[in-house]
């Protein structure tokens, strides 16, 4: 467990980490809901907008990053890592559109290390 004294310092490098690169994002929550026609994604309420740092990852995906064939054609899924400062709030499922209008969407929230929030993101089409 880290001190005091280093948590105040490994937050204040993360805030810098962020604010070099930053995107403010509004997250939305989404939930799985079941009913007699099968299952469906259900958007929520949009958080508050956030100042986040989105760090690209896709060179870690192999040898084609980033492209993942699916039945209907390609389609491309870039990985991201998406970080906050402690006390961001995000979720597993919340979502954003970028100003390209891609989706994007925290697939995997990483272990709360007490001085970021991090979740990993998959990027939807083009």
């Amino acid at each position: 467990m880290a001190t005091e004294q280093e948590l105040r310092f490994q937050r204040a490098q993360t805030l810098a980490f962020i604010k070099a690169n930053a995107s403010g994002l509004t997250l939305t929550p989404r939930s799985r809901h079941t009913d007699g026609s099968g299952t469906r994604w259900v958007d929520g309420e949009p958080r508050e907008s956030q100042v986040m740092r989105l760090v690209d990852q896709s060179i870690n995906a192999g040898p084609v990053p980033g492209v993942i064939a699916a039945s209907d054609g390609v389609q491309r899924i870039v990985v991201f890592q998406l970080v906050g400062v402690h006390d961001a709030i995000m979720a597993l499922w919340d979502s954003w559109t970028d100003a390209a209008g891609v989706r994007l969407e925290i697939a995997e929230l990483l272990p709360d290390n007490g001085y970021e929030k991090r979740g990993l993101v998959i990027r939807y089409g083009e």
